[in-house]
């Protein structure tokens, strides 16, 4: 009798590891399908900031700008700037003390606004 209920308990506990690493491996499956989900998903992001930034220095290139800027110069109305046009530090008027702060004020407006922050 002692016999058989040790059987069964070496049973049991078979069937239970039996569970436990099919669990166990299932969640490894589901974790390594992520990854390779999240890989893909960071070679394509690679892929279209390469695209972009491609894109960006073929039109930052000065002769593509040149060309762009005397094909609507007529539109743009630029002119050539001359050293009179740049300011030096002690030229540029200080902020007065006490002067409302638009960006600090917006970023208040926002941080009320979201859900989720205290205060």
């Amino acid at each position: 009798m002692g016999r058989r209920i040790f059987n069964f308990l070496l049973l049991a506990a078979m069937i239970v590891g039996a569970v436990v690493t099919y669990d166990m491996k299932h969640k490894a499956e589901v974790a390594a399908e992520n990854v390779a989900r999240l890989e893909a998903d960071i070679t394509r992001e690679k892929d279209a900031v390469a695209l972009l930034r491609a894109e960006w220095s073929l039109l930052t290139q000065p002769s593509r700008l040149q060309s762009v800027v005397e094909k609507y110069a007529s539109h743009f109305q630029l002119e050539p700037f001359s050293p009179q046009q740049i300011a030096t530090i002690d030229e540029i008027a200080m902020k007065p003390v006490g002067a409302p702060d638009p960006a600090g004020q917006a970023l208040a407006r926002v941080a009320a606004t979201e859900p989720g922050t205290a205060e």
